[in-house]
C-alpha cells in the first residue's frame, strides 16, 4: 500500500508514474531532528526493504520464516522461488522504464574510502548497466586525499567546503583518484562463475563478442578520459586555492558516444584546463555539471542517512521517501533560517549581501521565470512547461556554452549555508532541469536496486512536483468542471449531472481538479462506493482535449490513487466505464465484467440499468 500523508509512494502507472507520489508540504518543511531515534526508526522501516533486496538478488534464504515484501509473501524454504518470480514480475515495469535512461551516480569520498561500501555500490551499478541503464559513475576521493596528504606531512586545509590544494595535496589527489579508478574497473571486470556460464552457454568462445561479453566473461567496459573542463578557483577572500579547480563544462559529446557504445563512463574529481594542468575539483560539482549538461534522467547520490532530510518528532523521525521540489526548498530554507538566527548568518542573502543561493526562494525559478521576493521583479510570459529549460536559449546558448556554464555565469551557488550539501545538490539539480534526484544509503546492501526497482524505494527522492496545481475542487471550479465534462456527456462517455448535482458533489469535496496558469484543465471525482468504507469510485475522469497526450491523465490518476489511499483510507478503487477501458487496464485496473448485478460491487452501490457499463477494480494494497 502506498505510504501515509507525509511520505508517498510510487504507483504502477507508465512513464514517470512509476515514481513516488505527493508528499505533505508540512512535513517536508521541518528541520532535521536528532539522529539517535531516527536511525532506530529507519532500521525498522528498512527491514522490509532488505528482505526485498535479498529476494531480488538471490542472496539466500530470508532469516525469518516469512517476510512481507511490497505485498508479496516470501517464505524461506519452498516458496522462495515463487517469491523471486513474483517480485521480479513486480520489478519488470521499472526495468522497462529505466532501460535506455541516463543515470549519473555519485560515490562521494567518504563512501569510496570504504572498500566494502565501494564494492557493494559498484556491484549494483554493474547490474543497472546489465538492465539497460546508461551509467556515468562519479567517484570522489576527498577522505583518501586528506589521509595521503597527512601521511606525507602536508597540511589539510578547507575553506567554505573547498580544499586548498597545494602541490602535496595535488599529488595525493592524483594518486587517490587513480587508485579508485583502477579499483572500480577491476570490480566491473568481475565475470560470472564457471558454473553459470557452463549451464547457460554452449561453451564456444567464438560467439562471445556477439553476446556482448568480453573474453573473461565480463560484459562491462569502463571508460575514463579528460571529460571535465575546469579553471583555477584563484584567490577568494584572501585565500589562494592554488590547484583547486572549478568545473566549467563537461564533454557531453564524448560521454554520449561512449554511453551509446554500451560503456560505463568513469569520472573522478580531477578536471583539466586549457593550459594543460590537472586541477582538483569537487566530486559533487563534477556530478552536478555532468547531470545538468547530459540532461540526465536521474542524479543519484550515495550518502549516509545523517546527511538526508528528516521529518517527524523525537522518536518517530524518518527520512521522507519523496520530497516535491518546493518541499525540498522549504526544508532548506527552514534549516538555513534556523541556523542563521542562531549563528548570525545575515539573512537569506548572506552576510555579504550576495544572493548566490537566491534560487532557494520559493517564488524564484532558476530559469529566470517567476517572482523574486527580494528587490528583483521578474515577469515571464511563458507557461510552466515552456520555461522548464528556458535558460537553454535565453542568452544565445549554443553547443560551445554548456547549460551548467550558463548557470555558473549567473553567479549561482548550489550550496546553501548551514544545510547538508547532499540535499542542496539534489534540489539545485532539479531546479536546473534534472527530473529526479535520489539520496541513497550505501551502508544497506542492495539499496540502489531497492530504490530504483521497488515501489516504495529505500532512500529520499527529490523531484519536480508532477501534481503541482492538482487539488480538491472549490465552488469557484464547478463551471470549469462542467465545461470539461460537457463533450463527454454529449458522447455518452460520462453520465449527465444537473448543475445542482454537480455543485453538491463539489461541496462534498468529491471533485479534484488540475489547474494550469489559472485554468482548470482536468478533473475527476472520488465518491464513496456503496456501503464499503474501504472502497471509492473514480468518476467523471476527464482532461481537456488540448492537454491530452501530455501525461496529465496519468498525473491526475496518480494523485487520485494517492489521495484515496492516504486521505480517504481506501484500499479499492472502482470504475464504471463504457469507452475508456483500455486506458485504465494499462494503468492497473482489472476488468470484472458487466457492472450491472456484478457480485464484485460493494453492497449499496447502484448501477444505471441498460447503460452497459463495465466494472473495473484496482487494489491499492498490492
Amino acid at each position: 500500500m502506498s505510504r501515509v500523508a507525509g511520505v508517498t509512494s510510487r504507483s504502477s502507472a507508465s512513464g514517470a508514474s512509476h515514481e513516488r507520489r505527493v508528499a505533505s508540504e508540512r512535513a517536508s518543511s521541518r528541520v532535521r531532528a536528532p539522529l539517535g531515534g531516527a536511525h532506530r526508526t529507519r532500521m525498522r522501516i528498512l527491514a522490509r526493504d532488505v528482505a526485498v533486496r535479498a529476494v531480488f538478488r538471490g542472496d539466500g534464504a530470508l532469516s525469518s520464516d516469512r517476510a512481507q515484501t511490497n505485498g508479496v509473501q516470501v517464505t524461506s524454504s519452498s516458496s522462495s522461488s515463487n517469491g523471486f518470480v513474483e517480485f521480479f514480475r513486480q520489478a519488470s515495469p521499472y526495468i522497462a522504464l529505466h532501460r535506455g535512461s541516463t543515470f549519473v551516480v555519485l560515490i562521494p569520498g567518504d563512501v569510496s574510502a570504504s572498500t566494502a561500501k565501494m564494492e557493494s555500490v559498484v556491484r549494483d551499478v554493474s547490474l543497472l548497466h546489465d538492465l539497460g541503464v546508461r551509467i556515468v559513475l562519479v567517484v570522489g576521493a576527498s577522505d583518501q586525499v586528506s589521509e595521503l596528504t597527512t601521511m606525507r606531512g602536508g597540511e589539510v586545509n578547507f575553506v567554505d567546503d573547498y580544499r586548498v590544494t597545494d602541490e602535496a595535496a595535488m599529488e595525493a589527489a592524483m594518486e587517490a583518484n587513480g587508485k579508485n579508478q583502477v579499483l572500480v574497473q577491476a570490480l566491473l571486470s568481475r565475470a560470472p562463475t564457471i558454473s553459470i556460464t557452463r549451464r547457460h552457454r554452449d561453451g564456444d568462445e567464438d560467439g562471445a563478442g556477439e553476446r556482448g561479453m568480453a573474453s573473461n566473461g565480463a560484459n562491462v567496459v569502463a571508460t575514463s578520459g579528460n571529460y571535465i573542463f575546469a579553471k583555477r578557483m584563484g584567490t577568494v577572500n584572501g585565500t589562494d586555492f592554488q590547484r583547486t579547480g572549478e568545473v566549467t563544462r563537461v564533454d557531453t559529446r564524448g560521454i554520449k558516444k561512449k554511453l551509446s557504445q554500451g560503456d560505463i563512463v568513469l569520472l573522478s574529481s580531477l578536471g583539466f584546463n586549457a593550459a594543460g594542468e590537472v586541477l582538483n575539483c569537487q566530486s559533487f560539482d563534477v556530478a552536478l555539471a555532468t547531470a545538468i549538461d547530459l540532461k540526465a534522467d536521474k542524479l543519484i547520490v550515495m550518502t549516509d542517512p545523517s546527511h538526508m532530510p528528516y521529518e517527524g518528532n523525537d522518536g518517530t523521525e524518518r527520512v521522507p521517501r519523496y520530497l516535491p521540489l518546493r518541499s525540498a526548498e522549504a526544508y532548506l530554507a527552514k534549516m538555513y533560517g534556523t541556523k542563521d538566527l542562531n549563528g548570525g548568518g545575515g539573512g537569506v542573502n548572506g552576510a555579504n549581501g550576495v544572493a548566490n543561493w537566491r534560487w532557494l526562494q520559493m517564488e524564484y525559478s532558476i530559469d529566470g521565470s517567476g517572482t523574486n521576493t527580494g528587490d528583483e521583479q521578474i515577469v515571464s510570459t511563458y507557461s510552466n512547461d515552456e520555461r522548464e529549460h528556458l535558460f537553454d536559449s535565453t542568452r544565445g546558448v549554443n553547443e560551445h556554452i554548456s547549460r551548467f556554464e550558463e548557470l555558473m555565469e549567473r553567479g549561482l551557488s548550489w550550496r546553501v549555508p548551514h544545510c547538508p550539501q547532499e540535499l542542496c545538490l539534489a534540489t539545485f539539480a532539479c531546479k536546473a532541469g534534472v527530473r529526479r534526484t535520489h539520496l541513497v544509503d550505501p551502508t544497506v546492501s542492495g539499496s540502489l536496486l531497492v530504490e530504483l526497482y521497488t515501489r516504495d524505494g529505500i532512500g529520499c527522492m527529490v523531484a519536480r512536483d508532477r501534481y503541482e496545481g492538482t487539488r480538491v475542487a472549490t465552488m469557484a471550479d464547478w463551471e470549469s468542471i462542467k465545461r470539461i465534462l460537457e463533450p463527454l456527456v454529449a458522447s455518452g462517455a460520462v453520465i449527465a449531472r444537473s448543475d445542482e448535482q454537480l455543485i453538491d458533489e463539489v461541496c462534498k469535496n468529491y471533485f479534484h481538479v488540475t489547474e494550469r496558469d489559472g485554468k482548470v484543465i482536468a478533473c475527476c471525482a472520488l465518491k464513496p462506493c456503496g456501503d464499503a468504507p474501504d472502497a471509492h469510485e473514480v468518476a467523471a475522469f476527464a482532461v481537456s482535449p488540448e492537454y491530452r497526450r501530455g501525461g496529465r491523465g496519468d498525473a491526475l490518476l496518480e494523485y487520485a490513487e494517492n489521495y484515496a489511499c492516504e486521505t480517504l483510507g481506501t484500499s479499492r478503487l472502482f470504475l464504471l466505464t463504457t469507452r475508456t477501458a483500455d486506458w485504465f487496464v494499462q494503468r492497473g485496473f482489472e476488468n470484472k465484467g458487466l457492472a450491472e448485478n456484478n457480485p464484485e460491487l460493494p453492497l449499496g452501490k447502484t448501477v444505471q440499468s441498460g447503460r452497459g457499463s463495465v466494472l473495473f477494480v484496482k487494489y491499492l494494497d498490492r
